[in-house]
């Protein structure tokens, strides 16, 4: 039985948790092999090695499967069994690989009362379709199998990637297993793909060849190069491994290839409980061209699988590192989002578009105080009336409204003053899509140049506005293009009839962020006509209605935080709900075990509201899970409650 555990460490598919082998508890994630430590959990085939011995096991079934009944006997009740293959099925075609899942079922249906069904781990081929390898995965569960082995071949091509596809169909509290040729670099991608268990007969076949692995590379020990040195427990003792014995090398290279997958898994959980994992995967797989090329088509085709799973806040350093990044969960949902919910007010009668700066939020920074003071030097309080949008790569466009937001006040870019094709295009669509909210009255000034001028003149033959350069080529923030931009806008105030009025900068940012947080109309319902605004962006500025809280804006994070009336009006949006089924609410957490209907779009980080089973609000708070799974895991915090009914 698997058992796990989802907390604020959450960053992507990846979990940790236990693994329940019998009466003992393993934490997963964890290696599989020789079990020749505590922290690895053995592997053998029944039949094939000697009876099991020592700490708890895997023991795979051998084939062919007419006999393998027999074996089942051998294996003790902390042992998990691995069920039965065919030879060779992966070179036999989708056929085969549906019987033999078939002919799996056929022998957990055989040694019922033998063997509790959460010990069994099922053998996933991957030539399935996705619709039959569902709908077969079903038929193990209502079985009572929890954990599932799928194999790769370490190439990194279509094969593999093909068993990443075949991850994405599991149900998410099973156990997931990988198997095959697992190199040591390739340990995080796979832990953050949401694999729990690694193979490490890579590890040892390495050593039978004299072969040292590293984080990313490997060394042969032979020959006239002198072999790195290694101040790891196995090297520690030898300044030249080619003096050694082959019997004594094998010792010392196996020990030292396991340093390096335990020391690789365990870095993996840190950058996990840090948020940086997916930081820590860009990092290690541009040491391959196939791995980038994997995770590149990872990102574009299991991108729902990724993004399900992804934070939706943070307050950690988002490195952005190349192209890698352009497609990750985190800043291609920041462009969905902005796309389908972001909608410009209708006082917004001008759009300034701007580059970003090193400095996040952008309006602390110089050269965007220097742009803010001509603006208002210009136009004064009619700016207003001025749509400040700022072009950046790869999150594409960012309203002035939005800079605080995660992950638009977090991230950090290579910086060049160059920019490649990809991110040109990704930032013109970004553009065009955003200016398509606008009425085709609305003059478009651009004060931008190099990559960012590259980017409009790339949009703007899908622009329907007109476009006004102001900077000629200059730096934005030079004193001449400074000049050039107070004198456009000064022309386009009479142009425009830009007219000065209220301050709208509060009303405008937080119901910008109401509507990305939760969708469309979210915005009018918190913060409407009438609200009373108070604070500072870059603190907390509080919004009541009638003397009612409503919301806060909360500036370090850039999102809104939800009081109980506030929670009340979001509820005729039927979003961003959890239904709690238990009697009565107590304590600070609401766990997985109480929810058994959640909306499918909240994400790890979201607010969210709580509801009973009357549809009345009984909480708002911060969701520490998917909506998928809060219904699926019986364990774990669901919910940190901020407010609830008493």
């Amino acid at each position: 039985m698997t058992e796990f555990l989802i907390g604020r460490g959450h960053d992507g598919p990846a979990r940790v948790g236990v693994y329940r082998m019998g009466s003992t508890k393993v934490q997963t994630p964890f290696l599989v092999g020789s079990p020749n430590t505590e922290s690895i959990i053995g592997y053998a085939t029944l039949g094939r090695n000697d009876s099991p011995s020592g700490g708890p096991m895997i023991l795979a079934v051998p084939s062919p499967i007419h006999d393998s009944k027999s074996f089942i006997s051998d294996a003790r009740e902390d042992d998990s069994i691995l069920l039965p293959s065919f030879p060779a099925v992966s070179f036999l075609g989708a056929e085969a690989a549906e019987l033999m899942l078939e002919s799996q079922l056929r022998f957990i249906n055989e040694i019922q009362g033998m063997v509790d069904p959460s010990r069994l781990i099922v053998r996933i081929p991957r030539q399935l379709a996705p619709e039959k390898l569902a709908s077969i995965l079903a038929e193990f569960s209502s079985l009572g199998v929890r954990a599932a082995s799928m194999l790769f071949d370490g190439w990194l091509g279509p094969q593999d990637y093909s068993v990443l596809s075949s991850r994405t169909m599991l149900p998410i509290d099973w156990l997931a297993i990988a198997l095959g040729r697992i190199s040591p670099s390739s340990i995080p991608f796979l832990f953050y793909l949401g694999f729990d268990v690694f193979d490490l007969g890579y590890a040892a076949e390495s050593a039978s060849r004299g072969v040292r692995l590293w984080n990313l590379s490997e060394e042969s020990i032979t020959g006239g190069i002198l072999p790195r040195n290694c101040s790891c427990t196995a090297c520690a003792d030898y300044s030249d491994l080619r003096e050694l014995d082959r019997e004594k090398l094998h010792a010392v290279l196996l020990g030292h290839n396991l340093n390096i997958y335990q020391s690789n898994l365990s870095e993996s959980v840190q950058s996990l409980r840090l948020g940086r994992l997916r930081w820590l995967v860009e990092s290690m797989v541009h040491s391959s061209t196939a791995a980038t090329s994997l995770l590149r088509k990872t990102n574009k085709s299991l991108f729902a699988f990724l993004e399900e799973f992804t934070p939706t806040s943070g307050q950690t350093n988002l490195s952005l590192i190349g192209p890698e990044s352009y497609n990750s969960p985190t800043v291609k949902r920041f462009r969905d989002c902005l796309s389908s919910r972001s909608t410009p007010p209708e006082h917004k009668t001008l759009v300034l578009l701007l580059p970003c700066s090193a400095r996040k939020p952008y309006s602390e920074s110089k050269s965007h105080q220097r742009f803010i003071k001509t603006i208002e030097r210009a136009i004064g309080a009619a700016r207003s009336s001025v749509a400040e949008t700022i072009l950046t790569s790869p999150l594409g466009v960012i309203p002035r409204e939005l800079e605080r937001l995660y992950p638009a006040a977090y991230y950090d870019i290579p910086v060049t003053g160059d920019w490649d094709i990809e991110e040109t295009e990704i930032a013109a669509d970004a553009l065009v899509t955003h200016l398509q909210k606008f009425a085709e009255s609305v003059v478009i000034v651009a004060h931008v140049s190099g990559g960012y001028l590259d980017v409009v003149k790339s949009a703007e033959d899908r622009v329907t506005q007109s476009i006004v350069y102001t900077t000629d080529q200059h730096s934005p923030s030079s004193f001449d293009s400074l000049q050039s931009l107070q004198n456009t806008l000064n022309d386009m105030r009479e142009v425009l009839s830009l007219k000065g009025g209220p301050p709208a900068l509060f009303k405008d940012t937080l119901r910008a962020t109401a509507d990305y947080q939760f969708g469309p109309g979210a915005g009018e319902a918190l913060v409407p006509d009438g609200a009373k605004l108070g604070g500072k962006l870059y603190r907390m500025v509080v919004c009541r209605v009638d003397k009612e809280q409503t919301c806060a804006f909360i500036g370090d994070r850039g999102s809104l935080s939800l009081t109980l009336e506030g929670g009340r009006r979001l509820i005729p949006l039927q979003r961003y709900w959890v239904r709690f089924e238990g009697r009565k609410l107590e304590g600070g957490s609401i766990f997985a075990v109480g929810i058994n209907e959640a909306d499918p779009r909240i994400r790890p980080g979201d607010e969210v509201i709580v509801l009973n089973n009357q549809d009345e609000l009984i909480a708002v708070g911060r969701s520490e899970m998917s909506g998928r799974e809060m219904c699926d895991f019986k364990k774990g915090q669901a919910v940190s409650v901020r407010h609830k009914v008493v």
